[in-house]
This record gives C-alpha cells, structure tokens and sequence, in this order.
C-alpha cells in the first residue's frame, strides 16, 4: 500500500492544484476526480475507515490527507 498511498498523495496533490484555479470548468472537473479519489480509497481500505469518516473526507482535503497517511502507516506496519 505505501506505493499506493504515495500515488494517492501525489493525485490528491494534483486535484488541489486545479481546485485552486480561477476556471470555474477546471475547479467543477477537479472536484469530481476529488470525489472519485475518496471513493476509491474508501473502497480499497473499508476494513480501516467508518462510514462517517470517508463522507467527511469528502468534505475535507486535510482530513482526507490525513486518512491517506494513517493508511500508510498502517500498511507499513502490517
């Protein structure tokens, strides 16, 4: 998993990037691959998240980063 947390950081990294720009469009289409990413997550590591904690990553960039992290830490250890 610690390469897949490290890709993982480095889209999320990448989302923000656009999340920030001034092209409503841009910031529309990062949002969703924002979405997606969550999901695949949470989906890849149901066994170490609850419900409410993949709908507020959702809603939280730095909480979600912190997930990706833990995540990591986790499969590292495991």
């Amino acid at each position: 998993m610690s390469n897949k947390a490290a890709q993982m950081k480095q889209e999320v990294l990448s989302i923000h990037k656009k999340l920030q720009s001034s092209d409503a469009e841009e910031v529309k289409a990062a949002m969703g691959e924002y979405l997606q990413l969550v999901d695949r997550f949470y989906e890849e590591n149901k066994y170490l998240l609850a419900p409410q904690q993949h709908a507020t990553a959702k809603k939280d960039f730095k909480y979600f980063m912190r997930l990706v992290g833990l995540a990591e830490g986790y499969h590292k250890e495991g």
